[in-house]
């Protein structure tokens, strides 16, 4: 419904205006009566859900003289609305309620907004009279004061976070006892303020977990909330998100074993919250417990269909699945619902580059920067996407940057992989021995060194070396997930570039059982038998890469293929 009239700009007194959309064809008319008695009135066409709760909203709670909520279904149903009366209750606003239907508020609620100081739009024959009284009187009705720091129903974006070899994937209501005592102008704070505080400064923390020591204090900021306030199961959901990156950054099991007991206790306290569910599901598909991360999650979309997080995650659980349209249609809902997070723009960029569409995911990473220029992992992943689009000179240019910002392994890791496509050996040597200095237990910055050094003159023991240093770890790795048919791959690559045939093929064999449909896998196969001089079959296996997806372009940018490609048995090939 078309808005009947433009919301109130001035330096005069203004009530701001409290709704969901869906409840506008009732209220508009409501609105304009107001407005024609010279009522001055702020509001909006509704907030859509998953829209940012804009610094503009913000501030028009915080100057104006009377909050006027409409209460119904939809309106308890909606983050935003929520929000904007917590934010009202604190900052002091008094809060004129109105029923549009029999909606039973949450007990929290309920302690404040108390029907007997409401009005009740379908059952008041004078309510339009009742209203006006209420809205041009100073504190016409019970002044409602700061009692809530309970049940705050705050609708944020959650992240996902998961490390792979070429990039960093950045591919997310309180509840207290409060009473009111004496008459109806009197009412008594036993709330816990500080909880609240605390629970929006580890927020905004988190969302920008990448800068300095932004997680750890946000997890601390978090634990001292649910301390303050422990029935406040956002905190314990952000508190869960927020030490599931920590395992994603650090993979120290006690992170994840916290973060899993965290998502489990806000589940108990309100599981009718859709980033508490958000949060569960991701723990759970952190875990391995895809289906319970599925049920999670969908609950989630169920609960708020338009909630731009349970749409991300939902996109997530659908890759998993390998339903990649309806990925794609969830993870571009999420985009539309929320167009400014980076966190969602560049989860959309981890699956783009996931499908080989590099190009694409190249624009969406831009775009994170342009709105977060410091964002350190988000010009790792710019350049890792760079790299595969050709554009080596331009990641090695984001590599730096990201460096300069914060030196971090990956960052010094893919530095050293451009590097090597460029040819600068010694400067990808240079990079893969950084990243070692900061982790030298991960065996793919090993095993990329030692292909530098293969390919270096006079370097072949230490390469060999290298090698089996990589073996070693990868061999403990596969022990850790048996089904990981990544690690499979590289140690097939391993033993075949220390010309240990038999050992090769049986860990191909097992990554092409584990993982037959990945054009990554069958390109590795393709590798692995070139190495060991088994060119059919590493025609064959390029052949099935191609048919699957991985491109052309990437077969060359391998230097071990060169020869391969010039067979005639590709050259037909597209």
């Amino acid at each position: 419904m078309k808005k009947p009239f433009s919301s109130y700009r001035g330096s005069e007194s203004y009530v701001f205006v409290c709704y969901a959309h869906s409840d506008s064809d009732i209220i508009y008319p409501d609105l304009s009566e107001l407005n024609g008695e010279g009522i001055n009135l702020w509001y909006d066409e509704g907030i859509q859900a998953g829209s940012m709760w804009r610094a503009e909203i913000a501030a028009s709670i915080k100057g104006s003289a009377k909050f006027l909520f409409f209460i119904s279904k939809a309106s308890l149903n909606s983050a935003h609305c929520l929000r904007e009366v917590d934010y009202a209750l604190n900052n002091d606003i008094e809060i004129i309620p109105v029923y549009l239907d029999k909606s039973s508020l949450p007990g929290e609620l309920e302690l404040v907004l108390n029907r007997v100081h409401a009005l009740f739009r379908e059952d008041d024959s004078l309510y339009m009279q009742h209203l006006q009284t209420a809205l041009q009187k100073s504190r016409g009705l019970t002044q409602l004061r700061k009692t809530l720091p309970k049940k705050r129903k705050i609708n944020i974006v959650v992240l996902t976070l998961a490390i792979g070899l070429s990039m960093i994937l950045i591919s997310v209501w309180m509840q207290r006892d409060t009473g009111i005592e004496g008459d109806q102008t009197k009412t008594k704070t036993v709330a816990l303020p500080s909880a609240y505080d605390r629970y929006l400064k580890g927020q905004e923390l988190m969302l920008r977990w990448d800068k300095d020591d932004n997680l750890d204090v946000a997890i601390e900021m978090f634990r001292e909330a649910a301390e303050l306030d422990p029935g406040f199961a956002l905190t314990f959901a952000r508190l869960a998100e927020s030490l599931r990156i920590r395992y994603a950054l650090t993979r120290e099991e006690k992170w994840l074993e916290e973060a899993a007991t965290n998502a489990h206790e806000a589940e108990r306290l309100n599981p009718g919250l859709a980033p508490v569910q958000v949060a569960l599901g991701r723990v759970y598909a952190t875990q391995g417990n895809h289906d319970l991360a599925f049920a999670a999650i969908e609950r989630a979309v169920s609960i708020d269909p338009n909630d731009a997080g349970a749409n991300q995650a939902m996109s997530r659980v659908y890759e998993n699945l390998g339903r990649l349209e309806d990925a794609e249609t969830s993870i571009q809902k999420a985009v539309a619902l929320d167009p400014d997070n980076i966190m969602i723009l560049d989860g959309y960029a981890n699956f783009l580059f996931y499908q080989s569409r590099f190009e694409e995911a190249v624009t969406q990473w831009q775009t994170v920067i342009r709105l977060a220029p410091d964002h350190y992992a988000a010009l790792v992943n710019l350049g890792s996407a760079l790299n595969e689009t050709g554009e080596t000179s331009l990641a090695i240019i984001m590599y730096q940057r990201a460096i300069e910002i914060k030196p971090t392994y990956m960052a010094y890791s893919n530095l050293g992989t451009a590097n090597a496509r460029a040819e600068r050996y010694e400067e990808a040597v240079e990079a893969f021995l950084k990243a070692l200095e900061i982790d030298d237990t991960n065996w793919l910055a090993w095993g990329n060194l030692a292909y530098v050094y293969s390919w270096m003159n006079g370097m072949d023991s230490l390469a060999v070396e290298t090698f089996e240093h990589a073996i070693q770890l990868a061999e403990a790795a596969k022990e850790q997930n048996s089904r990981d048919a990544f690690v499979y791959s590289d140690l097939a690559l391993y033993y075949a570039k220390t010309k240990q045939t038999k050992l090769a093929l049986q860990r191909l064999n097992t990554a092409i059982t584990l993982s037959p449909d990945s054009g990554e896998i069958l390109a590795a196969a393709a590798e692995a038998y070139e190495i060991i001089g088994q060119r059919d079959k590493a025609v064959e296996f390029a052949k099935k890469s191609l048919e699957l997806g991985f491109s052309q372009q990437q077969l060359q940018r391998n230097r071990e293929l060169a020869d391969l490609l010039k067979d005639p048995g590709l050259q037909s090939q597209p």
